[in-house]
């Protein structure tokens, strides 16, 4: 692992463990599926972000791409989903609202 991708993981794992999922843990409802806890949130989430001003990102458009894809890694490994169940779910995630939280989530590292 080079310096960059070490860097933007570490920085992945700030974003899902101290900024995303402890504001993400109090939304699940035991009563719905991973992927639609996750989608509430999700809209939610974007809606109230949208109110909030966004600071300049740090890194350019590779570092932004590489850190969204660790999160995202970081976060189905913490829901405990499995790569088949995820391409079975995937589309009823909003993964381009996700990519904007964890791009806003970044300005504010």
């Amino acid at each position: 692992m080079g310096f960059t991708d070490k860097m933007c993981y570490d920085v992945a794992k700030d974003i899902i463990y101290k900024m995303f999922w402890p504001k993400y843990v109090v939304t699940i409802d035991p009563n719905l599926s991973w992927y639609k806890n996750l989608n509430n949130f999700l809209v939610d989430e974007w809606d109230r972000l949208q109110e909030v001003d966004e600071a300049e990102s740090q890194f350019d458009e590779e570092e932004s791409h590489m850190i969204a894809r660790d999160a995202m890694e970081m976060l189905l490994d913490r829901l405990q989903v499995d790569e088949d169940e995820f391409e079975d779910t995937e589309q009823e995630i909003d993964w381009m609202k996700f990519d904007d939280i964890i791009g806003h989530y970044m300005c504010n590292a």
